[in-house]
């Protein structure tokens, strides 16, 4: 479930940046400004926090942008992940549908709720970035 969790959150992050940048000052500024925008596009009444609807709401949208045959599934070559994670979430017909992608995102939503409160505050929301960047 841990993977899933980090393979939803990829998929959003692959929207912000199609590849990961080396560790220096500069990429490190770059990502952080590009993670508080992420945060800020999710967090749609803008009071510092994502609630699983906010999060729920936009990650159709991630879904929908990365469809970009706009099959309601998304192969391999949509998602940016690796072959061998994108098998990990892949049905049983070797794509990802709504609802796979749906189940996805709502544990990972709840993994990164570390203090079980239905939001994700930005450092919560960082820290998994940070997780799956680390992955």
């Amino acid at each position: 479930m841990a993977a899933k969790a980090r393979g939803a959150f990829t998929l959003i992050v692959a929207l912000a940046a199609l590849t990961h940048s080396a560790a220096t000052a500069a990429a490190a500024s770059v990502e952080n400004t590009r993670d508080a925008r992420i945060f800020e596009l999710l967090d749609d009444d803008q009071d510092g926090k994502v609630s699983m609807m906010e999060f729920k709401n936009n990650q159709m949208l991630v879904f929908y942008i990365l469809d970009r045959n706009k099959d309601l599934a998304l192969s391999a070559d949509e998602t940016f992940l690796p072959a061998n994670v994108f098998a990990t979430f892949a049905g049983m017909d070797g794509k990802i549908d709504t609802l796979e992608f749906l189940d996805i995102v709502d544990s990972a939503f709840k993994q990164a709720d570390t203090n079980h409160d239905g939001y994700l505050d930005r450092q919560e929301f960082i820290t998994l970035l940070n997780r799956v960047r680390n992955q």
